[in-house]
């Protein structure tokens, strides 16, 4: 503990050595971020995790000066299948949007607390129907949705700048846990 407290307090003194500014706002003035999401979406906390809608999601993010909205969705795992079968599948979707404000505690740090929505479906992927979407250039079965769990989500996003115009993050909230790679479009230059 007398370990992490010294070096607490070095990491203190050196930061404001070099003249660090604190939680300066003006950071967000030159933020325009997009970003892509992955990572597992769907499972419940309440105390103890449930991983029963469980799985892996993709998603993107957006920023603009330091409003912060993201997305992650995770699809039914047999709607993709090209074979047509006389199989039902039991399977499921995850979504989550969240909503932030990018809190700039140093330079390269910020720190976002979110709010926002996340859903979960349970159905029923039929392998005997085969659509054809020409516009997207994709095969999908059909999936009847059998029942839809609607949550209020939350949790925290922090993101570092190792460079100027690349930030690497984590996300945590209530439904889904998830990394993000982003690049800020202000500070793409030649």
């Amino acid at each position: 503990m007398k370990k992490i407290a010294l070096f607490v307090a070095l990491f203190t003194m050196m930061t404001l050595s070099a003249k660090a500014q604190w939680f300066d706002f003006s950071n967000n003035s030159d933020d325009a971020t997009v970003g892509l999401n992955l990572g597992a979406v769907g499972y419940h906390f309440d105390g103890s995790i449930n991983k029963e809608y469980n799985d892996f999601g993709i998603g993107a993010s957006f920023s603009l000066l330091g409003v912060y909205v993201d997305f992650i969705y995770q699809a039914p795992e047999h709607r993709w299948g090209r074979n047509i079968s006389p199989m039902v599948y039991h399977d499921h979707t995850a979504l989550t949007i969240n909503a932030g404000y990018k809190i700039p505690v140093l330079r390269w740090l910020n720190v976002t607390p979110l709010i926002g929505y996340s859903n979960e479906t349970t159905g029923w992927t039929d392998c005997s129907t085969l659509n054809i979407d020409f516009e997207n250039h994709s095969v999908y079965h059909d999936y009847d949705v059998e029942h839809r769990y609607n949550h209020f989500n939350y949790g925290v996003g922090v993101s570092v700048k190792p460079i100027e115009w690349l930030e690497i993050g984590g996300v945590c909230t209530a439904h889904a846990v998830y990394g993000n790679i982003s690049l800020n479009l202000m500070n793409l230059k030649d």
